[in-house]
């Protein structure tokens, strides 16, 4: 579980870079991505992640000028993420509330990150007609030129231009991640009691540390990345428990995107190993540097043979010692 959501997070960072050739497949982006930012509406949607099928309704709106939104999970225990402008909070089961200092969430993040232009290592393509939720849908790909990322499917629809449906795909073609809307109604005359925060009994900031914190003395490398990756200068840290903070760095190709963490070991208590959750892999390894032992964990939406090929490549300097 805790992999799942800190999968969930790591669609928070998403820059763009490399650039496509403007045609009619990325005008088609263009218009789902500005589609997807702008429009009012609400609908429900199923979102298969590995094994697991979970159902979410969302609410999306533009008010007073910023765009608002709400996922709730309609099944298990209650989860919602809400954004309000550059605000986004956790709503947690216990009525906590964690608030998170990034703006595009959630498992419909895919049309943020298209946002640009899809980066020069992915092809995109118009794939024919189809029909989702019951309204007319467009068909597109957007195939990787190597096996270091995977490569995406997605059916927007004809009229509005929403991004309908979406699948991650391995080299194989075999969706490892789906979203599918059932239902969705446009233009259902939302406000802002419906992206109205409830009562809780604690709250919690994911942010950065400040400057003169001593974690921020670590300087993280990575000898060796896939082509077009870089990155991504959001250079965050997560607390979890009473654990000490843990250093980290994004890497983006400006549409895949992992994130390194590491954080410092006193004993041998380390836990090596890989697990997958659908796309997502977190790959983890003990390293030993001038300045002491660390753990490296990678986390991201890359193949296991590309993520252990980068985390056996990372450098640790500590200014420190």
């Amino acid at each position: 579980m805790k992999l799942r959501v800190l999968a969930l997070s790591l669609t928070l960072v998403s820059p763009l870079h490399a650039l496509a050739e403007d045609g009619p497949a990325h005008d088609q982006l263009q218009a789902m991505s500005q589609a997807n930012r702008s429009l009012n509406y609400t609908g429900r949607f199923l979102y298969q992640f590995g094994a697991e099928v979970s159902t979410m309704e969302i609410r999306h709106a533009v008010l007073d000028g910023k765009e608002h939104q709400r996922l709730t999970h309609l099944d298990g225990r209650l989860v919602e993420v809400i954004r309000r402008g550059d605000e986004v909070v956790c709503l947690h089961p216990d009525r906590t509330l964690t608030r998170i200092s990034r703006t595009e969430t959630g498992p419909l993040g895919l049309a943020q990150r298209l946002a640009e232009d899809v980066p020069a290592q992915y092809n995109i393509l118009v794939d024919g007609d189809g029909r989702v939720a019951g309204r007319n849908a467009t068909r597109m790909r957007v195939a990787p030129l190597d096996t270091h990322r995977y490569g995406y499917r997605l059916w927007l629809d004809r009229d509005s231009r929403l991004l309908l449906k979406s699948e991650v795909v391995d080299g194989s073609g075999v969706a490892l991640e789906r979203v599918e809307f059932v239902s969705i109604e446009l233009a259902p005359g939302l406000t802002h009691e419906d992206f109205a925060l409830p009562e809780v009994v604690s709250q919690s900031d994911l942010n950065s540390l400040p400057p003169s914190h001593e974690m921020q003395k670590l300087a993280l490398s990575a000898e060796w990345l896939p082509a077009g990756f870089e990155t991504t200068g959001q250079d965050w840290r997560h607390a979890e428990d009473d654990r000490a903070p843990v250093a980290a760095q994004g890497y983006s190709d400006g549409l895949a995107a992992f994130t390194v963490f590491v954080e410092e070991v006193k004993d041998g208590s380390v836990e090596e190993g890989v697990s997958r959750v659908g796309p997502t892999v977190a790959v983890s390894r003990r390293l030993t540097a001038p300045s002491g032992a660390y753990l490296v964990t990678l986390v991201g939406e890359i193949p296991q043979v590309t993520a252990e090929r980068v985390i056996q490549s990372v450098r640790v300097q500590d200014a420190r010692h």
